[in-house]
Order: structure tokens, then C-alpha cells, then sequence
């Protein structure tokens, strides 16, 4: 237990960057996935952009879905390992990785048919929707090893290792760069697949992680094992409690998905390469994005280890500090997009449309990069603290007021698709500023997990 003991008693500037390095780097890889997808992709043209823009929407409503199991997971095991229970800690993962494999299969079959539906709300031409559909088709099949991956992450990082995460995704990660482009464009004698090769990739590279997570959690000496010390006490009473704290962040994930999804028919309507710069735009925000989450990873297991050793204060600490760098390396990224904007968007897309679009889009995101940080980061701490609540309040309404802002200026005030990307921005700073004040009231800390 001397790795997980630190957290609750080594300099707090030391447990945020030990735990959180391996982590940046852990969702910086998880986020290459799409970066690798996206780059061969463009060689497909304007419309396969769109497609796996599209597409991805739909597959941030499965990673939604898969947070119902991972948040409450998480929660318990950072509580059980602070209290200094190993045994209960690695119990509890256990049964969160069997809730997760059931989870996942019971709602598969459902968004499978949806899918039609969904693109038809975002009202995609029909060759959008079909690369859309072409992209999701073997992540949904193979959506039981999505589930995993998160909570593989997960519980290993609540109890305090964030390096095995990080060396299995980077291994899988080299799969997927190799496998990409020979899927996509037929080389080595493969098919060439284009859009659904992309998938495909990354769907094995997935089935792939999975295999190494298991034999990783088979070692006796990994901070969680399979090792239950007996009964594994498979109780459906704690699925339903898990269910009850990961709820909130899944339905505010969901319902970010839907939204993204509204905001695209609003995107359409200004053209096809505005809804590719709208990948474009989601790719570079990802620099931000998985710092901030890698380091919310790492302030979400000392709020969690902390609160389980009884020490809110040191756990209120870690989640101020730990807000304050991210706002420093998110405001590094924002001067990036301020005067790089139209080199970034050349790197995805030789069309100019697109570049134009895309810088654009860039440009506006640069005014939201530090909020969205802190965001992310005040988010992670009431999620590792149990208290999934609050930032439901807060995400959902104004999350869903993004489509009638983004109407209104893009319309009304005859903005075009730039009222879009302002009332993206717009909204992330104004969600910001009310978790840091929701936050410092400090009742997230009486939660009982």
C-alpha cells in the first residue's frame, strides 16, 4: 500500500505530477486514436471528414454510456484504497469490470438501430450519413471492449497507478498507426475499407488493449488484482449504486452528444466543410481536453484517497492546485490556436474551404481553453469525492442552451456558422465559472461512497 499511502501524505505538487504525467500522456494516446483516423482520413475528401465528424458524435454517446459504470466505480475503489482496504478495493473493481461487460451488451443492440435516426437529426446528406454509419458500425460491435478500457483506466488510476494505463495504451496505440492506413487504403494486401477501415482498426486495437488489461490485472502485485482473497460477493444492490453515482455524468454525456448532433444541422446548413472543420476544431481541442482530463484523473484520486483517510482539507487543496496548472497549460494552448490557426487546420485538410472553416472555428475556441481546463478538472474532483450532482446542474441546462444561442446568433443576429463555434465557447467559460463557485462551497466533501 506505499504508493497509495503517498497520496494522502506526500507534498501535494509531487502527487498531482506523479499521477498525472502517466495519465496526460495515457489520454493524449487514447485521443491519437482519433488523430490517426482523421489524418488518413482526409485523403478521402470533404465528405469522409464529415462522416467520422458525424460519426463521432454518436461515439461520444457510447463513451457517455460507458461512464455510468466507470464514475461510480472509480468513486468506490480511490475511497476503499484512502480507507486502506485492499481487499474490498480490488473486489469492488472486479465486479465494476463484470457490471461494465453487461452494461455494454444491453445497450449495443439498441444503438445499433438507432443509428439511422440519429443521423437523420443531425440532417446529413445522404453521403455523409452513410460513412457516419460505415465508421460506427465496429465500434458498436465491439462495444464491450470501449467499456472496458474505461474502466480498466478507471480503477487503476484510483488506486494510484497511472503508468499501467499509459504503457497499454501506447502499445495498442502503435497497433492502430500501423493498422490504420493498411484497413483505409488496401495496403499489404488488404481491402481497402476507406471510412470502415478506420473503425475496424481502431476496434481491434481495442479487442487488443483489452487482452493485455487482463493479463495485467492477473499480477498479484498490480495496485488492483484479480486476486479477490476469496468470495467476490457479486451483489446486484452496489450495481444499482454504482449505477446512481455515474448517472449524472452519463446523462450530461448523452445529452452533450445530442446537442453536438443539433448544433451539426445547424452547421450543415452553411456547408460540408464546415462539419469537417468541425472535426478539425474537436481534434486540436483534444490538446486541451486530454491534459486537462490526465490531470483530473490524477486530482479526482487524492480527492477520493483523501476524503477515505478523513483529510478534506488536503483533498480542497489538491483540487485547487491542481486547477491551477491546468489553467496555465490550457492558456499555452489557447496563444497556439490564437497564431496558428490556418497552419493547424493545412495539417487535417488541403481543401480551402475546409482551412478556412477550421481556422475560423480555432480562433473562437482559443477564448474558452482555460475554463474549459478548470472545468474539466473541478468535474474530475466532485466525480472522485462521489458528489456527481453538481456538475450535472451545472453542464446540463447550459449545455442544452448551446442550441438556441447558437441559432439565435447564427440567424438572428446573422452571425452564419460562426454563432456556432460562439456559443460553444461561450457557454465553456460560463459552465467554468460556476463549478469554481459551486466547488469552494465545499459540501462535495460530506459525500459518503
Amino acid at each position: 500500500m506505499g504508493d497509495q499511502q503517498q497520496l494522502t501524505s506526500e507534498p501535494l505538487w509531487h502527487g498531482i505530477f506523479r499521477l498525472a504525467g502517466p495519465a496526460v500522456l495515457m489520454m493524449v494516446l487514447q485521443g491519437t486514436y482519433n488523430y490517426v483516423d482523421t489524418y488518413f482520413v482526409g485523403y478521402l475528401g470533404a465528405d469522409a471528414l464529415a462522416g467520422i465528424s458525424t460519426g463521432g458524435f454518436v461515439l461520444w454517446m457510447t463513451f457517455a454510456l460507458a461512464q455510468l459504470v466507470t464514475v461510480g466505480v472509480t468513486a468506490k475503489v480511490a475511497r476503499r484504497i484512502g480507507e486502506q482496504n485492499r481487499v474490498e478495493a480490488d473486489r469492488t473493481a472486479v465486479r465494476g469490470i463484470l457490471f461494465s461487460v453487461f452494461s455494454a451488451m444491453v445497450i449495443a443492440i439498441p444503438l445499433y438501430f438507432l443509428l439511422p435516426s440519429l443521423f437523420a437529426f443531425m440532417e446529413t446528406t445522404a453521403s455523409v450519413t452513410q460513412l457516419g454509419t460505415d465508421y460506427m458500425i465496429p465500434m458498436i460491435i465491439t462495444l464491450p471492449t470501449i467499456f472496458l478500457s474505461f474502466v480498466v483506466n478507471g480503477v487503476l488510476s484510483a488506486a494510484g497507478d497511472t503508468r499501467t494505463p499509459f504503457v497499454l495504451m501506447f502499445v495498442s496505440l502503435l497497433a492502430n498507426a500501423l493498422l490504420a492506413p493498411m484497413m483505409i487504403f488496401g495496403w499489404g494486401g488488404l481491402p481497402a475499407l476507406g471510412v470502415a477501415g478506420a473503425a475496424w482498426a481502431t476496434a481491434l486495437c481495442r479487442i487488443f488493449y483489452t487482452i493485455l488489461a487482463w493479463f495485467s490485472l492477473q499480477r498479484t502485485n498490480s495496485v488492483i488484482s484479480f486476486k479477490t482473497h476469496g468470495r467476490l460477493n457479486l451483489r446486484f444492490s452496489e450495481f444499482w449504486e454504482v449505477l446512481r453515482i455515474g448517472a449524472p455524468k452519463t446523462a450530461t454525456g448523452i445529452l452533450f452528444a445530442l446537442v453536438y448532433m443539433a448544433l451539426t444541422r445547424i452547421t450543415s446548413h452553411f456547408g460540408t466543410p464546415n462539419v469537417a472543420a468541425l472535426r478539425i476544431g474537436h481534434i486540436y481541442e483534444g490538446l486541451s481536453f486530454f491534459v486537462a482530463m490526465g490531470f483530473a484523473m490524477a486530482a479526482g484520486t487524492l480527492v477520493g484517497q483523501n476524503l477515505g483517510a478523513r483529510q478534506p482539507r488536503r483533498a480542497a487543496q489538491a483540487a485547487w492546485v491542481t486547477s491551477l496548472i491546468v489553467g496555465l497549460c490550457t492558456a499555452l494552448v489557447a496563444v497556439l490556436f490564437r497564431f496558428g490557426s490556418v497552419i493547424l487546420s493545412r495539417v487535417f485538410s488541403s481543401d480551402a474551404q475546409v482551412i478556412t472553416a477550421a481556422s475560423e472555428y480555432l480562433l473562437i475556441l482559443a477564448w474558452s481553453q482555460p475554463f474549459m481546463g478548470i472545468e474539466l478538472v473541478l468535474e474530475g474532483c466532485f466525480n472522485g469525492a462521489g458528489d456527481t450532482l453538481p456538475p450535472m446542474a451545472i453542464q446540463l441546462p447550459l449545455t442544452v442552451m448551446r442550441y438556441p444561442i447558437a441559432l439565435l446568433l447564427s440567424f438572428a443576429a446573422g452571425w452564419g456558422v460562426e454563432g456556432v463555434w460562439w456559443a460553444i465557447s461561450g457557454t465553456s467559460i460560463v459552465k467554468c465559472l460556476l463549478l469554481i463557485w459551486w466547488f469552494g462551497r465545499g459540501r462535495w466533501a460530506k459525500t459518503v461512497v
